[in-house]
């Protein structure tokens, strides 16, 4: 049996987990620097139809429907005069129980948690030291815990410590001077759009997008850029 560590419990580590997990030939732990994953409400997430046959493949289509919502289309509007510009229909690339869908992040989270259970990720675990000895790879963790595994995936998000440590610091985060905001907004707060859609606001220097992330239409993810 094939030994695999996963550095980092986010979206990416937590599916290549349930996937291993699901073969025989290994044995999968993720190692996470926190002590949990933080699982409150949180922002939304966007996920095409590719991404959801991937996560089809464990399950994701016995999500309960009033977690999740499938936008139809993608509505254009212009900020100033908030007049509609355009729609794509993205409803039009979905197929059998691949649907473009949105819902909280937290609720995906919760789901690839959930059917990794707690054996599967070891909190706690900041990683300090990678080596590779002829086919197997040695990992030493902030506690001096040191692995042994026959294969290593880094997931540990765009200011990978793992990444940093293979590479003896060349890698490093890009930025273009731009600023996100994210947060969640009430129905009520909202006017002159279709809730079934996507709402994308197109300015000069500015441009935010609103959507639901479930089937009650009570809160909308917002994200401004």
């Amino acid at each position: 049996m094939k030994k695999i560590a996963i550095i980092g419990a986010g979206i990416s580590g937590l599916f290549i987990a349930n996937l291993f997990k699901a073969n025989p030939n290994y044995q999968v732990i993720i190692y996470e620097k926190n002590n949990s994953i933080d699982l409150d409400d949180g922002y939304g997430i966007q996920l095409s139809t590719n991404s959801i046959e991937l996560l089809n493949r464990i399950g994701f289509n016995s999500l309960k429907n009033k977690d999740r919502f499938n936008p139809e289309k993608i509505d254009f509007y212009e900020i100033k005069q908030e007049k509609k510009i355009c729609d794509l229909n993205i409803s039009e690339f979905n197929y059998e129980n691949c649907k473009y869908t949105t819902l909280k992040r937290s609720k995906l989270v919760e789901f690839l948690k959930d059917r990794l259970g707690d054996n599967g990720i070891n909190y706690d675990h900041n990683i300090e030291k990678i080596e590779k000895n002829n086919n197997q790879i040695s990992l030493t963790f902030n506690k001096k815990d040191k692995v042994i595994c026959d294969h290593l995936i880094i997931s540990d998000g765009v200011f990978s410590k793992g990444k940093s440590l293979i590479s003896n610091g060349e890698i490093k985060p890009a930025y273009n001077n731009c600023i996100a905001i994210r947060g969640n907004i009430s129905r009520n707060n909202l006017n002159n759009f279709n809730e079934k859609n996507i709402s994308l606001f197109l300015g000069s220097n500015f441009h935010y997008v609103v959507y639901p992330t479930s089937n009650n239409n009570e809160a909308f993810n917002f994200i401004g850029v």
